[in-house]
């Protein structure tokens, strides 16, 4: 199966809310507006680290793609950001082909690990950069303007002992900085985004303060519409609460959704909150046997009504690890991906169905160059 009749569709369905309309389809390709979404960006990787970019021309349909050595792949401006672990280089790729190294966020001789985080509206980045040192860990963080402009270091947090800093999420006026204090490599290992013990980092000033309740479980987060959506394993063990922390105010506010119980889901995570700040989805998962050939596993979405405070679920469970990308078709779908497999899936809300999409992992859009 190609690639383009997958990407097309989801050019013209679910993509529709990033901005995305019909126009690959018309006959008479509708003028391109300078900054304006161009490309979809897709990967696959038959073999990690090897991979292949896909870049599909959200006008023409026409592909390009790239085969690439590398992991954690983000769209950045007018291209794509990863690491090649052969190289230890952090690389671009744009939609031409073309591949260099980025000019100049790049791991120092002493660095174990290098991470990034671009803004929401793709005009910011943050990265740090952790090493070793005598007494533990050490983790620079930095910002610049996505052209390089205005790069400083925020914050020089540690030595801690086997604790890296890793950026998680940029306030809606980017005045704030949210990062995650974690055991290093723990990430490596579990099916969804987990965090310990969240904090905030003023940028201005560089003082940073844990956000409330933290450091917690070892559990999923997500931010968005000016809110912390806190996972926590609930007192009887049956499942996950929900913790909602408004941090648009002058002080947080929290309230906790109680869990729903789920004997033996024991893995959550993947939080996307939606846009308007009204709803949000995380993935619970069931794991038996863990790293053994009788492995099994059932994921469950889980819906959360940040209005009345409540939360179900929103599907029947499956038998992958599949977690939530982004909100998408007015915030009645989601769209998600998996770190395990190739393949972007959507779920409507109206009817909870899990609908596979793309048979290529779905990253996101790239503007077109000014």
């Amino acid at each position: 199966m190609r690639l383009k009749g997958a990407a097309l569709a989801l050019a013209c369905g679910a993509l529709l809310a990033f901005g995305l309309s019909a126009a690959a389809q018309e006959a008479a390709p509708t003028p391109r507006v300078p900054s304006a979404p161009a490309w979809l960006v897709f990967t696959r990787r038959p073999a990690p680290p090897a991979a292949e970019i896909i870049f599909v021309d959200k006008f023409s349909g026409q592909e390009t793609r790239t085969a690439v050595t590398g992991e954690r792949f983000t769209p950045a401006g007018d291209s794509v950001l990863y690491f090649d672990p052969n190289l230890n280089r952090v690389m671009q790729a744009f939609p031409d082909g073309v591949l260099r190294e980025h000019p100049f966020i790049q791991p120092a001789p002493d660095t174990r690990r290098v991470d990034w985080l671009v803004s929401p509206d793709g005009r910011q980045i943050a990265w740090t950069l952790t090493s070793a040192a005598p007494g533990g860990l050490v983790t620079t963080t930095y910002i610049a303007a996505l052209d390089g402009g205005d790069q400083r270091a925020v914050l020089t947090d540690g030595p801690r002992d086997g604790i890296r800093a890793l950026p998680v999420a940029f306030s809606a006026d980017q005045t704030t900085l949210y990062l995650d204090f974690q055991p290093d490599g723990i990430a490596d290992f579990t099916p969804f985004p987990q965090y310990a013990g969240l904090i905030a980092l003023n940028l201005a000033t560089g003082v940073w303060e844990r956000l409330p309740g933290e450091p917690g479980c070892f559990c999923g987060a997500g931010f968005g519409a000016g809110l912390l959506v806190r996972l926590a394993v609930s007192p009887d063990l049956g499942g996950f609460d929900v913790r909602v922390v408004n941090l648009a105010g002058a002080e947080a506010v929290t309230q906790t959704i109680p869990a729903v119980p789920r004997r033996n889901f024991t893995q959550a995570g993947g939080v996307v909150i939606s846009p308007d700040g009204t709803r949000a989805v995380y993935a619970l998962a069931q794991v038996r046997g863990f790293g053994t050939p009788e492995q099994s596993i059932q994921t469950v979405f889980m819906l959360v009504d940040l209005q009345t405070l409540r939360q179900a679920p929103l599907t029947a469970p499956i038998t992958t690890f599949v977690e939530p990308l982004a909100w998408t078709e007015d915030n009645s779908a989601v769209l998600l991906t998996s770190r395990q497999r190739d393949g972007t899936w959507k779920i409507n809300l109206a009817d909870g169905q899990l609908v596979k999409v793309a048979e290529a992992t779905y990253l996101g859009t790239l503007p077109q160059p000014s």
